[in-house]
């Protein structure tokens, strides 16, 4: 994986949660204001905080909001990004095993990649709405449309992360780890990678530059460092 495939000048696909990088100096009550400028640097219209952190202490002056044990943002050091990534593995390894049962005797399936490539490269022949139906159409996503649709489902298997799910059980479960810190795009500290990061397209592969490339910026940070979930739209 090169992190030099998530590099951009300008963020190239939509995001709902992005976490920003702000200096340590900064105060805690101009975080949001300071995220949202940062932001809108970047193209992006932010829509305010979301809860995304568990924190470490119950010292709110230091933090950004408080839901329920967690916080949209603060210091890294008062954030605990080990017991983020825990709690993913676990729900993740769930969701695999659940998963399996669902799709069990049915093949594997193209990803929806598959189809709107063949859509760009012919138009005509390929027309969006019939990459659509023939992506919905094959059984594997079927059967995970409709456990879906069961009113008492345990979770939701959603069919954006087939690719990942048919990639096997250990690269589901870390791919989970790798993205519930950095989320859907990271807006950089110090300006590294354009200053911004975030995926390319909806290919695994891509995915999991990304996600290397985040965690690699937000593990390098100083602990001192604030970080803050916001939503987003483009």
């Amino acid at each position: 994986m090169h992190a030099a495939h998530t590099r951009a000048a300008r963020p190239r696909v939509s995001v709902s949660r992005t976490i920003v990088c702000l200096p340590p100096d900064s105060s805690p009550r101009l975080l949001p204001e300071l995220a949202t400028a940062k932001l809108r640097m970047r193209g992006l219209t932010a829509n305010g905080v979301v809860p995304h952190f568990p924190a470490r202490t119950r010292r709110t002056s230091k933090l950004v909001d408080r839901w329920d044990g967690l916080t949209s943002g603060g210091p890294i050091r008062l954030l605990d990004l080990a017991a983020m990534r825990r709690n993913a593995q676990a729900a993740a390894a769930a969701q695999w095993m659940l998963w399996h049962r669902v799709v069990a005797g049915t093949g594997p399936a193209n990803p929806f990649w598959c189809y709107v490539d063949k859509h760009r490269t012919d138009p005509r022949r390929h027309p969006l709405d019939r990459a659509q139906t023939e992506y919905a159409a094959q059984p594997r996503v079927l059967a995970m449309a409709a456990y879906n649709a069961r009113p008492d489902r345990l979770v939701e298997l959603p069919t954006a992360g087939l690719e990942a799910f048919q990639a096997g059980y250990n690269t589901f479960v870390n791919l989970a780890v790798l993205a519930v810190v950095p989320a859907d795009g990271v807006a950089t500290a110090h300006g590294e990678h354009g200053g911004w990061l975030t995926c390319t397209s909806e290919r695994l592969a891509d995915q999991l530059a990304y996600l290397d490339a985040a965690n690699a910026h937000i593990n390098g940070l100083h602990p001192s460092t604030q970080l803050v979930a916001m939503a987003v739209t483009r």
